[in-house]
C-alpha cells in the first residue's frame, strides 16, 4: 500500500468515527431530558395528590365541627325552653306552697348557672378546626347535663308542691268530720288524697269548704230560731204570771177601796175611788178609795186615762186600750 492510499485510509477511519460518538451521544441527552420531565412530572403530581389529601381531611374537620355545632344548637334550644318556660313558671312558686323550701332555693340557684362560651368552626387550618369541635362536644354535654338536672329540680319544686296540697287536703278532712252538710264531698276529698291528683284535690277542696259554710249557715239559722222561740215562750210565760199576780183588796166606808196590778212592764198607776152617798164612787185624789194601775210604762194614769200597756181592774181605767 503506498503512502497515499494510507492517508485517504486514516482519513476515511477517522471520517467514520466521528458520526459514531456524535450517534451514540444523542440518545443520553434525551433520556435526560425524559427524566427530567419524568421527575417533574412526579413532583407536580406528589404535590396535586398532597394538597388533595389536606384539602380531604379539612372538609372532613370542617364537617365533623358543623356536625357537633348542629348537636350543640338542638341543646341548647332544649336547656333555653326548659329555663325559660318550666323552670321560670316554677320558680315563681310562693314558699308557703311547697312543703320543702329548699328545692325552690336549688332551683333558683342551678337557674343562675353561667352558660359556655361560643365556639366558631371557621379557622384556616384543620388542626384549629379540630380544637373547635372539641370545644363545642364539651359545650353540648354541658347543655345536655344541665337540663337534665334542671328538670330533675324542676320535678322536685312539682312534688313539693304536691305535698304540701296533700297535707292542706288531708288536714281538711279531718277538721271537718261532722262539720259539712253533704258527707259525700268528704269521701271525694278523701279518694283524691289516696290519688295525689292535685286537680280533683283543688275541686274536692272547694266543694268541701262550700259544704262546711253551708252547714255553719244553717246551724246559725236554727239557732236564731230556737232563740227566737225561748225568748218567745219565755214572754208568754211571763206575761201568765203577771196575770195571776193582779189581785185587788177593798175596806170598810170609812176606808178606800183599792185595786192593784202589775204586769212585766214593770211600770205602775194608780187612781183613788170614792164612795158616794149612793153607793157610787168617784175618781180623785182626795178620795179614800184608790185604783192602783202597775205595768206598761209606769207612768201614773192622769185624769182617769190608762197608758198604754197598763192592766186595769176597774173604774175610769176600764177604757184603756
Amino acid at each position: 500500500m503506498t503512502e497515499k492510499e494510507k492517508t485517504i485510509e486514516d482519513e476515511t477511519i477517522e471520517l467514520s468515527i466521528e458520526p459514531t460518538e456524535k450517534k451514540t451521544k444523542k440518545p443520553h441527552r434525551r433520556r435526560a431530558v425524559v427524566i427530567t420531565i419524568v421527575a417533574l412530572a412526579l413532583l407536580a403530581a406528589g404535590g396535586i395528590a398532597w394538597k388533595t389529601h389536606t384539602d380531604r381531611l379539612m372538609a372532613e374537620a370542617r364537617a365533623d365541627c358543623a356536625a357537633e355545632s348542629e348537636r350543640l344548637h338542638v341543646a341548647t334550644t332544649a336547656y333555653n325552653a326548659l329555663l325559660d318556660d318550666q323552670a321560670a313558671s316554677m320558680a315563681k312558686t310562693d314558699v308557703k306552697s311547697v312543703k320543702d323550701t329548699k328545692t325552690l332555693d336549688a332551683l333558683s340557684k342551678a337557674m343562675k348557672a353561667s352558660t359556655p362560651k361560643t365556639v366558631s368552626c371557621k379557622a384556616d387550618s384543620r388542626d384549629a378546626v379540630v380544637t373547635a369541635t372539641k370545644a363545642i362536644t364539651a359545650n353540648t354535654a354541658w347543655y345536655k347535663a344541665h337540663t337534665k338536672s334542671l328538670n330533675g329540680l324542676v320535678k322536685a319544686v312539682e312534688t313539693s308542691k304536691l305535698d304540701k296540697t296533700v297535707d292542706d287536703a288531708d288536714a281538711l278532712y279531718k277538721e271537718t268530720d261532722g262539720k259539712v252538710a253533704d258527707g259525700k264531698t268528704r269521701a271525694s276529698l278523701l279518694d283524691a288524697i289516696k290519688k295525689r291528683d292535685a286537680a280533683a284535690i283543688a275541686k274536692a277542696v272547694k266543694a268541701v269548704n262550700e259544704s262546711r259554710a253551708a252547714k255553719e249557715k244553717a246551724d246559725a239559722e236554727a239557732k236564731a230560731r230556737s232563740e227566737q222561740e225561748a225568748a218567745a215562750a219565755a214572754a208568754a210565760q211571763q206575761a201568765q204570771a203577771s196575770q195571776s199576780q193582779s189581785y185587788s183588796f177593798g175596806s170598810s166606808s170609812n176606808r178606800g177601796n183599792y185595786s192593784y196590778s202589775s204586769s212585766n212592764g214593770g211600770g205602775s198607776s194608780y187612781a183613788p175611788s170614792q164612795s158616794t152617798s149612793n153607793g157610787g164612787s168617784s175618781s180623785g185624789g182626795s178620795s179614800s178609795d184608790l185604783h192602783i194601775v202597775i205595768g206598761g210604762s209606769g207612768v201614773p194614769a192622769q185624769n182617769g186615762q190608762c197608758r198604754p200597756g197598763n192592766t186595769c181592774m176597774d173604774g175610769v181605767c176600764n177604757t184603756c186600750p
